[in-house]
């Protein structure tokens, strides 16, 4: 019997530290959900003329996942002109870009495939997994998830997602740990 409760108790506090990770983090409105995935057809095919209307609508949001999004497309597509507003974008250094980020919250590895699940809703509504990488990124960097391990050493869920998505976006031509380094850096 004190061992149900104390399972009880324990599933309480975990769902307690879980619902900050989980609630009131970044959205997207059905608008920008429409306009991320329009552009992120973009993603393997340069865009030029009329598309580009859309990539300047993108880079001028509010949203950072959608100005994220267009930054590393065009990064990827026109090169240096665009790597100011990709570095802003990825980094995780407040002093860089000022993102709101909340306090610290640790979540154990074995519960990881718990976290995500919950965000299955959300993620369906975005055509291509890179996009839904990216949206997991900007997602844990606001509100600031942690892995916590068994022997007690800890990962930033925002950190790895980062570079996987500048792995997925820029493939081997491209170090994508020195390119989060390179955002990091202190400007």
């Amino acid at each position: 019997m004190k061992t149900s409760i104390r399972a009880k108790i324990a599933c309480l506090v975990l769902a307690l530290f879980l619902l900050p990770a989980l609630v009131g983090a970044i959205e997207l409105s059905e608008i920008e959900m429409r306009l991320m995935n329009d552009i992120s057809r973009y993603i393997d095919v340069k865009p030029e003329g009329q598309a580009l209307k859309f990539f300047e609508h993108a880079m001028r949001s509010n949203s950072v996942a959608l100005r994220g999004l267009a930054a590393i497309i065009m990064n990827r597509h026109y090169g240096q002109r665009f790597q100011g507003l990709l570095l802003r974008s990825f980094t995780l250094n407040t002093e860089n870009d000022r993102f709101a980020q909340e306090k610290k919250v640790l979540v154990r590895l074995e519960n990881t495939a718990r976290l995500l699940k919950s965000f299955a809703p959300s993620l369906d509504k975005l055509d291509d997994e890179r996009v839904q990488q990216l949206f997991l990124f900007f997602h844990f960097r606001h509100k600031n998830v942690w892995l916590l391990g068994r022997t007690g050493e800890e990962l930033s869920l925002a950190s790895f997602y980062r570079i996987s998505v500048f792995s997925r976006f820029f493939g081997d031509k491209t170090d994508a740990m020195k390119l989060a380094a390179l955002a990091d850096l202190k400007k």
